[in-house]
């Protein structure tokens, strides 16, 4: 009996074995359902994958922003710094110069081909002195020390007085002084308010007659710097008298303005400059690149920004107090609305900064979207901040 169950068993399981397993009509049905199902999901991810996309991109232009305003915070809030040791003011009585576009500039975008122009964007210049050279006196070609010495930024070249050595000569000292500037370099003259300048500034002021008691100007080396027997020779592109400077880069001193000297003397400064400087690129108007630059190194820090604008707060010395609105036209001092600040860029108290990125643009003709900024087929995003630079304090106000 056993032996018969254990047949019957092996007989039963061996027919169930052969006959296990799907058919042909249930394989090809099944077949059918996925192919089905697939399509469903292949086609609901090819919808989306564009929304995907263009969320991805905006995320992407959201956090370059981002970025590039921390950048800029952490830059603007030590403008004006730097070693001085002057008595009347604690730091760089210049801390930011704004290159502002007019309203008349002319186009700044051409809405056909979703391109933008250098019409569209402004120019932060972010001052700061180079700490690791020393400021220096003017003097003349006599290379006297008397603070009624003085160089004049209406002829070239400008002196200036040699570091004083230990263990150096004058002249030892004035080829090592000589070698702390090059070509290409920019110095910031900063006058003490304390001496007499006889020689008016583009403007006809002079540091006499200047209501805060400091003038500046600036200018760029057109060659290297010469050592004389107790001096150093700057050279540089004079302007005529009473004209404004055309070589300088950081607009310190090419505009009209009260706080522009023209001589600077023994007890005066001069500085050498390590700015940091906002612009965008636009040699691709369909890609226009805010990049920053610094010691002549220039770094990309986000691309498609299509609005890049700053305005400054300013100190209203008639009312001693500063202004609660943002001019964006610095040349303008009194048509602008709200009133520019005539280029005296030493009246800066805070600066304003608002961008406007936005995705790539999209030129399928079945992507209907249109922005209400422009009416571009993109997505755009803006970032503003303000910023109060904690030195531009400009003689205590």
């Amino acid at each position: 009996m056993n032996f018969r169950q254990k047949n019957d068993t092996f007989s039963t399981s061996y027919r169930r074995s052969s006959t296990a397993g799907f058919t042909l009509i249930e394989f090809m049905v099944a077949m059918a359902m996925f192919i089905v199902l697939g399509g469903a999901v292949f086609e609901m991810f090819a919808k989306q994958a564009p929304a995907f996309s263009r969320q991805q991109n905006l995320a992407g232009i959201s956090i370059a922003m981002q970025n590039a305003v921390s950048q800029m915070q952490i830059d603007l809030a030590n403008a004006g710094t730097g070693y001085y040791p002057g008595a009347l003011i604690a730091s760089a009585p210049i801390g930011a110069t704004i290159v502002n576009q007019p309203s008349g500039a002319g186009a700044c975008n051409t809405p056909a081909t979703y391109t933008y122009t250098i019409n569209c964007f402004d120019t932060l210049n972010i001052l700061t002195l180079n700490p690791n050279i020393s400021p220096k006196h003017p003097t003349n070609a006599t290379g006297g020390t008397a603070s009624t010495i003085c160089s004049s930024i209406n002829s070239s070249p400008f002196y200036i007085q040699p570091d004083v050595i230990a263990g150096k000569t004058p002249a030892q000292a004035a080829v090592i002084t000589a070698a702390e500037f090059q070509t290409g370099d920019q110095v910031l003259l900063i006058t003490t308010g304390g001496a007499t300048h006889s020689i008016t500034g583009p403007t006809g002021g002079n540091s006499a007659n200047a209501s805060s008691g400091t003038l500046v100007n600036s200018f760029v080396l057109t060659g290297p710097p010469t050592a004389g027997a107790n001096f150093v020779s700057l050279p540089f592109n004079q302007a005529a008298a009473g004209q404004l400077n055309t070589n300088d880069g950081l607009k310190i001193s090419d505009s009209a303005s009260t706080n522009l000297g023209g001589a600077f003397c023994g007890a005066d400064w001069v500085m050498k400059l390590e700015p940091t400087t906002y612009s965008v690129n636009v040699n691709n108007p369909a890609d226009p690149i805010l990049q920053r630059t610094q010691n002549n190194v220039t770094d990309n820090i986000a691309e498609q920004i299509i609005g890049f604008k700053v305005g400054a707060a300013t100190w209203n010395s008639v009312l001693n107090t500063s202004t609660l609105t943002y001019s964006f036209y610095a040349p303008n001092s009194s048509t602008a609305n709200p009133a520019g600040y005539g280029s005296n860029f030493e009246l800066v108290r805070s600066v304003r900064v608002t961008m406007i990125g936005r995705t790539n643009p999209n030129p399928d003709p079945s992507y209907t979207f249109r922005n209400t900024f422009d009416g571009g087929p993109y997505q755009v995003v803006d970032a503003s901040v303000v910023i109060n630079p904690r030195n531009m304090t400009m003689n205590g106000n």
